[in-house]
């Protein structure tokens, strides 16, 4: 097992340039967010910009644009009856989404059809358990999962406990099952690669355990992987630094939102705003390397 470090990171984070303009940080595609969820939506754009994405467009119901709009005035509206998937560097699904057969559909046509890093989180995860995923031999995207131990379970037919018992043993049958990145989140979490590799990591705090945390987690990762896409890496690598990134900046984020707020008080909108001081403290680092 590989442990995350803040040496190691550096290494894998986009490029700035001085003269970099914002088609240079990725195009993201987020599908998220149904009524009464559109948070989920909200947060996960806002963790993206936070993290260095130059563009988001939120995939919603067009009655639910007005809610992206006041919650993140950045981020553009698409509808899912009107896009192209293969306009954006990455793509995110599964925030706040809802679980139904229409919504599986989609995820299957996505996954099949697309050919870059997708992030696939929560409902568009509970979907796939539900409804069944596609075969391997037919999936062209490059995929990063971030099951809870809950929606891991649903996945294996077992109890959350179990999951939580052995985490990489089933963190890895889930990676090599999709031939995916599989994030196990939790205290230290595990970043599970397909060919066996196993990463631990060492920042996060238990104020992170609120409603969000894991939105805002697939706003950084696909962020990230977006981002590296943009700027010319492959998108299985792409997909695989993007998880790494996000893991641990993720992690990062709430320990330096903790020290300001505490950790009872910490909320996962914290967290999408601490990603931009918590990359700047990369960047501090990575001067005095």
């Amino acid at each position: 097992m590989i442990e995350l470090t803040q040496k190691s990171i550096q290494h894998w984070l986009p490029m700035r340039e001085p003269d970099a303009h914002k088609g240079d940080f990725g195009r993201l595609l987020m599908i998220a967010g149904s009524r009464g969820m559109m948070g989920a939506c909200v947060l996960a754009c806002r963790a993206a910009f936070r993290s260095g994405t130059g563009l988001v467009a939120a995939c919603c119901s067009p009655s639910l644009f007005s809610d992206v709009h006041a919650g993140v005035p950045e981020a553009t509206c698409v509808s899912r009856e009107d896009f192209d998937p293969g306009r954006y560097d990455a793509v995110a699904i599964g925030p706040g989404l809802g679980v139904s057969e229409e919504n599986h559909a989609l995820i299957v046509k996505l996954l099949q059809e697309y050919a870059g890093p997708v992030v696939l989180d929560a409902d568009a995860l509970n979907c796939l358990s539900r409804y069944g995923a596609p075969s391997t031999e037919t999936i062209r995207a490059s995929l990063v999962l971030t099951p809870h131990a809950g929606e891991a379970a649903r996945f294996f037919g077992v109890s959350p406990a179990d999951i939580g018992a052995d985490r990489e043993r089933f963190g890895l049958d889930l990676a090599q099952r999709l031939q995916a990145v599989c994030v196990m989140k939790g205290a230290r979490s595990l970043i599970c690669c397909p060919d066996g590799t196993v990463y631990e990591n060492a920042t996060g705090n238990a104020g992170m355990a609120t409603g969000g945390s894991g939105d805002v987690l697939t706003g950084m990762t696909a962020s990230f992987a977006g981002q590296l896409a943009a700027q010319g890496a492959k998108p299985a690598v792409a997909a695989k630094r993007g998880a790494l990134c996000g893991v641990y900046v993720h992690g990062l984020a709430g320990d330096l939102a903790a020290e300001q707020w505490g950790r009872a008080g910490l909320m996962a909108s914290d967290l999408a705003d601490y990603a931009a001081l918590a990359l700047q403290s990369i960047d501090k680092f990575c001067g005095t390397d």
